[in-house]
């Protein structure tokens, strides 16, 4: 019980606490997890910054990429680019060194290096001391406290108050709420239950005056756990666990489940409950398998992203290095020429600047080209999950479904007299479930599709989203029995699929004509409506869903153009080349 009480403790200890404003594009990606866009920006960022001599600019931007590579657990790179940062601050004589150098120390701390932790905490607090930065102190406290609290040293306790003081004075909402945790914790650890239980009632009061849902979580299974193990009052726990259950079930993590379960499983089994005890084991255990298959898929999608990462890095880096050669030969010809004929210096002026436009038209291609290439890297991956997900709920759940609704269907045959109530409810809810797996499994992949190819799904596709205000009309010229290559016919349909949804939401159209032609090797797609249409020579008039689709149509050697006017319509014309079966 101990064991698992201070592993949750520990997960107090080492959330973020300290919120930070937003202030550019990588907050809002590493908010949204997109972190090959975030270190993109990033790295375009300090690059402009440091070309440019905003050193200041240059460091903070390079903490947040440490913290995109850290979030990646590639503490190599992190510490990598943070000492670049350090170099650069210390060259150039830059305050803020505290914020390196503390997130230097959380590095070495992830990695077990206490020792070098140590060092550049005590660093970062003596530079945050004499440049009075409140943020980065409160950040250099609350780490010492963690780490002397993990060592056992007696120099938690004075980490802990400078904490909380700056807290105070700083008016920080939830850093006082875990200040006060934090000295719950200690004084458990220091074996002063009452004294402690005091600092989490004011934690739990804190948190419940300023809404601070995840503190009062915390709070709250801490409160359970003093209930069990210092008072040994078994029903005040389980009052408060049902609480947790009651109003802040919504907010669990799956872990939290985990732990919420467990400690219901130890206090109902003191109560001499052992119905309950096993009811709770049972969901105590469907979590934790829960909780190692989430854990199994982040790490997966780790290491994809990883690996999508270093490639967009290597591929941008590679061409950019051989851009800079090209620049930096061009120079050398320009100044040779230069010095030989000097009377020409005007013209050779004018040349170079022209040489250095279309450098950075080249550049621009490059980004251009990468942004295409995630965009399509990201659908491709979607249609793939799209297509396992249907298969795995087609071909498994949905068989073992049938299945089992099969065995009570033949245990009933034998119930002439009586069949049971639960027996009829149960063969009731697993159709209801076999037929919800089934829709679902339809909606990621149509069967139509999958069965009786292109035409017929377009087909189904335009019946389907005729109604009473709009109609589509579909004409194929072709074979209706044509099929094309399967990953071919999925590109088509999602591309088909997401321009109707434009004509559905944005058009306020009453007519839709698809039509689909097959012309020298090549599949020739119309799309019109007769909607309030938009002004297509306008780049901006290009939403997200158009740049996808741009992006998707050009991955299959295609072309796309887009005819419309206000109040006139719009016309869609795609040419795709049809690949080889």
């Amino acid at each position: 019980m101990n064991k698992h009480f201070f592993f949750f403790f520990l997960i107090v200890f080492n959330v973020s606490i300290f919120a930070q404003p937003k202030i550019d594009s990588v907050d809002y990606y590493m908010e949204k997890n997109e972190l090959i866009k975030g270190l993109n920006y990033a790295k375009t960022k300090s690059e402009y910054y440091f070309q440019e001599n905003q050193f200041d600019k240059f460091c903070r931007i390079s903490v947040k990429k440490a913290k995109i590579y850290g979030g990646l657990n590639d503490h190599d790179k992190a510490l990598s680019t943070l000492y670049k940062a350090l170099a650069v601050s210390d060259k150039n004589k830059l305050k803020g060194n505290a914020e390196i150098l503390e997130q230097i120390g959380t590095r070495y701390s992830i990695i077990r290096d206490s020792t070098k932790a140590f060092k550049n905490y005590y660093k970062a607090l003596n530079i945050g001391l004499k440049e009075k930065d409140t943020a980065s102190l409160i950040h250099v406290y609350h780490n010492l406290f963690r780490l002397n609290t993990e060592k056992n040293l007696d120099s938690c306790y004075k980490y802990m108050v400078k904490k909380y003081e700056l807290d105070r004075g700083s008016k920080s909402i939830s850093g006082i709420s875990f200040s006060y945790n934090n000295y719950f914790c200690y004084y458990t650890l220091k074996g002063e239950p009452e004294l402690a239980k005091t600092y989490l009632d004011s934690c739990y009061n804190f948190s419940l005056k300023h809404k601070l849902n995840k503190s009062i979580i915390s709070s709250l299974s801490n409160l359970g756990y003093y209930y069990m193990e210092t008072e040994k009052d078994f029903k005040k726990a389980l009052a408060i666990y049902d609480k947790l259950l009651l109003d802040y079930k919504k907010e669990f993590s799956t872990l939290d489940f985990v732990d919420i379960y467990l400690n219901l499983v130890y206090a109902y089994e003191q109560q001499k409950d052992y119905k309950r005890a096993n009811y709770y084991n049972t969901l105590h255990q469907e979590y934790k398998e829960k909780l190692y298959n989430e854990k199994i898929n982040d790490k997966v999608r780790e290491i994809e992203t990883k690996y999508a990462i270093d490639k967009v890095e290597n591929e941008f880096n590679e061409k950019s290095r051989h851009l800079v050669e090209n620049e930096n030969r061009n120079k050398k010809i320009i100044f040779i020429f230069v010095a030989l004929f000097g009377f020409s210096l005007v013209l050779f002026y004018f040349f170079y600047q022209n040489l250095q436009l279309k450098q950075r038209n080249k550049i621009k291609e490059l980004d251009s080209e990468i942004q295409e290439n995630i965009i399509n890297a990201s659908i491709d991956g979607q249609e793939l999950e799209r297509k396992k997900l249907a298969e795995v709920l087609h071909d498994n759940i949905s068989a073992l479904l049938s299945s089992a609704s099969l065995h009570l269907s033949a245990f009933l045959v034998g119930q002439n007299n009586h069949q049971p109530e639960e027996i009829l409810k149960a063969r009731s809810l697993l159709k209801e479930a076999h037929d919800k797996v089934r829709d679902l499994s339809h909606e990621l992949v149509p069967p139509v599709l999958a069965k009786l190819g292109l035409y017929h799904a377009i087909q189904d596709l335009c019946e389907k989203n005729s109604n009473s205000i709009i109609y589509f009309t579909f004409n194929y010229y072709g074979s209706n029995e044509k099929r094309y290559n399967e990953e071919f016919e999925i590109k088509v349909y999602f591309i088909i699929t997401e321009l109707i949804n434009n004509i559905l939401k944005h058009s306020k159209a009453t007519i839709g004509n698809i039509t689909l032609e097959e012309r020298n090797n090549q599949l020739i797609i119309n799309i019109e409506d007769n909607g309030n249409g938009f002004d297509s020579t306008k780049t901006q008039a290009d939403g997200f869903g158009l740049t996808q689709i741009k992006a998707r149509v050009k991955s299959l050697k295609g072309r796309i153009t887009i005819s419309s006017k206000i109040d006139t319509g719009t016309l869609i014309y795609i040419k795709l080349q049809i690949p080889q079966r």
